[in-house]
């Protein structure tokens, strides 16, 4: 995994963090995980969709199909927050 990947996959966990156990999707992730303190460029769609894929396939997020859009929902698990920490 590149710094980049690694950076944008920190600042996934820590907004996952935050929502205590809330879900989110792939928009809601990209409007609102990459603040002043991430830097420029802002991860582009196909970076974030890399990264959730990277980390659900390592067991660090847990998605769930929305029942009504068929959009994944997407939230962080005890896995996740172990390498959350490790992140910082």
């Amino acid at each position: 995994m590149t710094s980049r990947e690694l950076n944008i996959t920190k600042a996934v966990l820590d907004y996952l963090h935050g929502l205590e156990y809330g879900q989110a999707t792939e928009l809601q992730i990209h409007a609102n995980a990459f603040g002043e303190t991430f830097g420029n460029p802002k991860p582009s769609a196909a970076e974030l969709e890399a990264v959730l894929k990277n980390c659900d396939a390592e067991k660090w997020i847990t998605g769930v199909p929305s029942r009504f859009k068929g959009k994944m929902k997407w939230n962080i698990n005890e896995a996740g927050e172990a390498v959350r920490l490790e992140l910082q």
